[in-house]
């Protein structure tokens, strides 16, 4: 009984904050891996915009919905991509002060994600509070208003998955019909429903018998812990820098954006124009001669169900920081193919990266390739000169380390 009326109540909230959540949907996205569609991306605003600005204010109610296409994906993986976003499209300072509220976000993500999945990620302007839930089911709750903000510069900061991912999203209301058809039709099942709110159920169960059968510890002596230092020499990587570094020798300095300045505040890289129409989603890409084989997507995740070590705020700071090292080091061996810019040709490309704590790489994939091979072929050919990269920090306790690398090929306007 107790069970029925706590799953009536979560569903009684999850409906009064759909009542106040941002009616209008501003854009959707669709997000690729290995040639597959794994989930649309959804962004509501007060206020339709194509202006990223506008969509982080934080006077007015937004929301971030995830619907899955994938037959499964690991809860793990897809947070950790997310918190890839996160780090380089977030100031220092910022990610510093979300990192406790980090590890709260993180441990939210249990098992596997499965088709028909609704994630659903609420800001509240009255409260300052961003609410997340699964299949109308809450999971949890951070009450600090610039905390939706950092999870959303994810997607629409300067270094987005894609830019195509990023304008889809900023897309002031104008979304593809045929994405739209396939967004709203993907529902959970009642059974799906209620085995996440049986899920919740048990972890709410086994942290009240915690809570009841441990004994309160005696209070440590304070000692001040010092987070790890954020040097004003890894900022986070932006769109711009990469194209200017890129098309011309020597470039002009790019100026970037301080670490103690917030990234509302930064400007805004004009969206380029492309010789040819790009289509309003993407669509599934032929393979180029130049892409490696795939790791089997089934196994892969198999491998990220694995238990690991409990998250800690120093823990993902560290990793935030190391991960900003790691795009930095390797936008500064992109080039931009000549014959491309002879063409006028311009995509997106994303890879994932696997080191070993020395650095050495072990392995790449291409995650998502643009529509031409030259594109594709310089951005694993960037990698390869990149390695070694710096080594896995010690605190981070890895012995190999797996990353994803957005590279954005943009001519200047």
């Amino acid at each position: 009984m107790k069970s029925i009326k706590l799953v009536i109540a979560l569903l009684l909230f999850a409906s009064a904050l759909t009542a106040k959540a941002a009616p209008l949907l501003n854009g959707l996205a669709l997000e690729q891996q290995f040639n597959k569609d794994r989930y649309i991306v959804g962004v509501y605003s007060e206020q339709l915009s194509d202006s990223a600005s506008t969509l982080l204010d934080s006077n007015m109610p937004r929301s971030m919905q995830v619907r899955i296409i994938a037959d499964r994906l690991s809860a793990r993986r897809f947070r950790n991509q997310w918190m890839e976003g996160i780090a380089i499209n977030n100031a220092g300072d910022t990610l510093a002060n979300q990192a406790d509220n980090m590890v709260t976000f993180a441990n939210l993500f249990k098992g596997r994600l499965m088709t028909g999945d609704h994630l659903r990620i609420d800001y509240a302007p009255d409260t300052g509070t961003t609410s997340v839930s699964l299949n109308d089911i809450m999971l949890g709750m951070i009450e600090d208003r610039e905390f939706f903000n950092t999870l959303l510069r994810a997607w629409v900061g300067p270094v987005p998955p894609s830019t195509e991912f990023r304008d889809n999203l900023l897309a002031a209301g104008q979304v593809d019909s045929g994405l739209l058809a396939t967004y709203e039709a993907l529902q959970p099942g009642a059974d799906r429903v209620a085995q996440i709110a049986a899920m919740v159920d048990e972890q709410e169960a086994e942290q009240e018998a915690v809570a009841e059968t441990k004994p309160e510890p005696a209070k440590p002596a304070q000692v001040a812990t010092a987070k790890p230092k954020l040097t004003a020499d890894i900022p986070p990587p932006t769109l711009a820098a990469i194209g200017a570094a890129a098309i011309q020798k020597p470039a002009a300095s790019v100026e970037e954006p301080a670490q103690d300045q917030p990234a509302s505040a930064r400007a805004e890289p004009k969206p380029a124009v492309a010789a040819t129409t790009p289509s309003t989603q993407p669509k599934p890409l032929k393979p180029t001669t130049t892409r490696p084989a795939s790791p089997p997507l089934d196994e892969e995740e198999e491998l990220e169900e694995e238990d690991e070590a409990p998250l800690t705020a120093d823990m993902i700071l560290a990793r935030q920081i190391y991960h900003s090292m790691l795009l930095r080091h390797t936008f500064k061996h992109i080039r931009y193919p000549k014959r491309a810019q002879e063409r006028g040709q311009e995509g997106s490309v994303r890879l994932n990266v696997t080191i070993d704590s020395n650095g050495n790489v072990t392995n790449v994939s291409t995650l998502q390739e643009s529509r031409y091979s030259s594109l594709n072929r310089e951005a694993l050919e960037a990698v390869e000169r990149a390695g070694p990269y710096p080594a896995t920090p010690a605190q981070l306790k890895m012995e190999e380390y797996r990353f994803s690398v957005p590279i954005t090929f943009r001519l200047p306007d």
